[in-house]
């Protein structure tokens, strides 16, 4: 179990304590002093200047966030101050909420059992989806029958509001669609047949942020021979992603493998946590076909001899499949010294986010590529993707974004009063899709 969160600071104003209680008109200096005097003038422009000359001070900005770097974490004593039979009211809670633990503890468990027990039974039917995808085998009528009734019924929501007119131009559409047809049957008759549904996981991997980012045009090269992509659970907490290549002239492996650990504990909120993951060695057929490197080749020439010789030099380059080389914490120990500090500290930034950027990544290919497969192929995903997550990644600034729009607000309402150009509504901004 992970260690309860520390007591905050807690400000005092919002503790009720008698520190911050009002005083009352018995008793109090208030009710004996003399009436105060207020001055007649206040120069609130030089008290203004005074602010923004302290503010700009770098000596008493680092006082300011010295101080408060010393207050965090700090016990501000409200608790302590409680009775004793309300702090043993207090301790009992964390004896129930260790229980509620437990029970959350044990429903996820049971849950990562009930995701590997539907794991299996979805297995043949994603052994028959990369049957067809590979053209091992056809659809039957009746697969092909179920698929048009799911694209009717998803296209279909629209026609319900549509006019008499247009629906007559729908019918016009879909006879010129017949003829359309009849014609493509006749050309497919003389073109060469096509095996399986060509560069399927391609596609689709193509569609998916932020996998998409990752895959180079070499990559894709590559990337056309991939066959399948699946899941299996392991036998403790984890999972493993399995890509299937078909024979190329590559690699000579046919499955590469990156397995994903779960640590033993859960964490604070309840669920799993990352532990680390592992990734395999990838048998490229020679360094030119390894898309993970590149070759940078000159010519030296021996000033004595006279002769020539061509010098490799191999630089690791960006790709998909650095994806099987996951990132690794450094084991190496530095020197201690100010300089070397800075750059651990940068060091462990970048790879915290290279970690996070390779979990997400597994877990996209996990939750939302295998089991949505042929819409990520077909882009109709994309239409029902949450956006919302990307803020996480910092690629949605809607603050700075509101304060634009608020101060094109208060142009717009001067404009708008001086009959300028600004009195024209603006559209809606658009939607841009990362």
């Amino acid at each position: 179990m992970s260690e309860p969160i520390k007591n905050k600071i807690a400000e005092i104003s919002e503790a009720p304590t008698p520190q911050n209680t009002p005083a009352s008109n018995v008793g109090s200096l208030m009710s004996r002093s003399a009436n105060p005097k207020v001055p007649n003038t206040i120069d609130e422009e030089s008290e203004e200047a005074a602010k923004k000359q302290l503010a700009s001070n770098p000596m008493f900005l680092s006082l300011i966030e010295g101080k408060l770097n010393t207050l965090v974490g700090q016990d501000s004593g409200y608790v302590d101050a409680f009775p004793k039979v309300v702090k043993e009211r207090i301790i009992s809670l964390k004896s129930i909420q260790k229980k509620q633990m437990s029970l959350e503890e044990e429903f996820q468990r049971e849950l990562f059992a009930l995701e590997k027990k539907f794991n299996e039974k979805a297995k043949p039917l994603n052994e028959h989806r990369k049957k067809i995808i590979t053209g091992e085998v056809e659809p039957t009528v009746e697969e092909i029958e179920e698929g048009k009734a799911i694209e009717a019924e998803l296209e279909g929501s629209d026609e319900d509001t549509e006019d008499e007119e247009g629906q007559i131009e729908e019918i016009d559409e879909s006879k010129e669609k017949s003829k359309d047809g009849e014609n493509d049957k006749e050309e497919d008759a003389d073109a060469e047949p096509i095996n399986g549904i060509p560069a399927f996981w391609l596609t689709a991997l193509g569609n998916l942020e932020p996998i998409n980012e990752t895959i180079t045009d070499r990559d894709g090269d590559v990337l056309q021979y991939l066959v399948d992509i699946r899941l299996e659970h392991l036998e403790k907490p984890g999972f493993k992603l399995l890509f299937e290549f078909s024979k190329n002239d590559f690699f000579s492996d046919k499955v590469l493998e990156k397995t994903y650990y779960y640590q033993e504990d859960l964490g604070y909120t309840g669920e799993f946590i990352y532990d680390h993951a592992e990734g395999c060695a990838i048998n490229w057929a020679s360094p030119e076909k390894n898309v993970t490197i590149k070759i940078e080749r000159r010519k030296q020439r021996n000033k004595y001899t006279k002769q020539t010789r061509t010098i490799e030099k191999l630089t690791p380059t960006e790709s998909f499949f650095n994806f099987f080389d996951p990132p690794k914490p450094p084991t190496e120990e530095t020197e201690e010294g100010e300089d070397e500090e800075e750059e651990d500290e940068e060091g462990e930034d970048d790879l915290e986010a290279r970690l996070q950027l390779d979990y997400h990544i597994a877990e996209e290919i996990k939750d939302k590529l295998i089991p949505r497969a042929v819409d990520w192929f077909t882009g109709a995903a994309i239409d029902f993707m949450d956006y919302e997550d990307l803020d996480e990644f910092g690629e949605v600034d809607t603050d700075e974004e509101d304060y634009d729009d608020d101060d094109d607000d208060d142009d717009d309402d001067d404009d708008e009063e001086n009959g300028g150009k600004g009195a024209k509504q603006r559209d809606p901004q658009e939607c841009k899709q990362q």
